[in-house]
């Protein structure tokens, strides 16, 4: 067997198996790049920083991800995967509510600030950071939109409703009152918030019908 077909049977059978060297590098690449981003932002970055915090070369990571957007891209994705799935309590502004405090616990979590932090007009200016976040919000949403399918699927909200317009109407005002107005996301906002949107999905509904 040529030394290349051996070495690719070594690395797949590495990533498969449970606690496998591939597996382990990845986790200690990844984890590297989240404590990076809440060290020194996403600007500052620098793939041979994190090769250096994981103890690997930094050409594995440029072979496994590309690129720093890829890489960032992956971590977060890496950590949604552990994400446990929205809170389906059968009540659709409980379920919300469950949401909204998770979006509210980011803005504590030191990475995901410090990506928030450089997010504004000037990123359209930031090809990299553009693409990161491109792949980024999809898969930090993909789970929440869950919790609006189901109130569809109860009959709680319209069949024409949207539930990927619903998360971003339920979790902007959390990020313009945090980012823009610096003001604090009490229980209170959030409740006033779910009710909100919830009110809003049904009226809609009720204009069509």
């Amino acid at each position: 067997m040529p030394a290349d077909q051996a070495e690719q049977l070594h690395t797949d059978a590495a990533t498969k198996r449970p606690g496998g060297r591939t597996a382990r590098t990845a986790k200690a690449v990844l984890d590297a790049t989240i404590a990076e981003l809440g060290d020194v932002g996403y600007a500052a970055l620098r793939i041979e920083s994190v090769a250096e915090r994981a103890g690997v070369n930094r050409a594995t990571i440029y072979r496994r991800w590309g690129d720093k957007p890829s890489l960032v891209a992956a971590a977060f994705t890496a950590r949604q995967v552990e994400t446990s799935p929205p809170t389906d309590t059968g009540d659709l502004l409980e379920d919300l509510l469950s949401f909204l405090r998770e979006v509210r616990r980011g803005f504590d979590s030191p990475w995901i600030a410090a990506l928030i932090r450089e997010t504004g007009p000037g990123t359209a200016d930031n090809a990299g950071l553009r693409e990161a976040l491109d792949k980024i919000w999809p898969a930090r949403f993909r789970l929440s939109r869950e919790i609006f399918v189901r109130a569809v699927e109860r009959g709680d909200l319209p069949a024409h409703a949207d539930p990927d317009e619903l998360v971003e109407a339920a979790a902007g005002p959390l990020y313009f009152r945090r980012l823009m107005l610096g003001r604090p996301l009490t229980d209170d906002f959030l409740r006033r918030t779910a009710a909100l949107v919830i009110a809003g999905a049904r009226h809609a509904g009720d204009e069509r019908s």
